[in-house]
């Protein structure tokens, strides 16, 4: 089964259906849990964010820290705001496994989530002063007004 877990509708859901029960039959069981389907992140936000740790970084770096480049903004407000994940990885030479932290990425974020972060991320820009643009078309600010709705 997907990590992100299978969608569910009415044109599937005979054959998954029919699928869950032969596994249960052979004797095994599952743990399910139910949740709205809901799409990962969009293109259109990766690009404001990108776009925006493009601005935030000119910011920082008009005020004394040269060292904020647009990947650096991007690391730090994810290790902010969006926090670790353990990813494993296997030594081609030896097979062991190694387990570390790192940051988590936006393209694992479905769109609400990335939302919640990027609503984060401009109030914390706002706080230092650095106004980031959110265009009037743009899907950031939709979804800002339907969450006022």
């Amino acid at each position: 089964m997907p990590a992100e877990g299978i969608r569910i509708n009415q044109l599937n859901f005979v054959d998954i259906k029919r699928a869950l029960e032969t596994e249960l039959r052979a004797g095994r069981s599952f743990r399910l849990r139910l949740e709205p389907w809901s799409e990962k992140r969009t293109l259109s936000q990766n690009a404001m964010f990108h776009a925006w740790m493009g601005e935030l970084s000119r910011y920082l770096i008009l005020h004394g820290r040269s060292f904020c480049t647009p990947a650096w903004c991007k690391d730090a407000m994810k290790y902010t705001f969006l926090g670790f994940e353990e990813t494993t990885y296997t030594d081609v030479t030896t097979g062991a496994q190694i387990v570390r932290e790192t940051l988590r990425h936006t393209s694992k974020l479905r769109v609400g989530e990335m939302f919640q972060f990027m609503t984060k991320v401009q109030a914390w820009c706002l706080d230092i002063g650095c106004f980031v643009r959110v265009p009037v078309n743009s899907e950031y600010f939709a979804l800002k007004r339907q969450q006022e709705e």
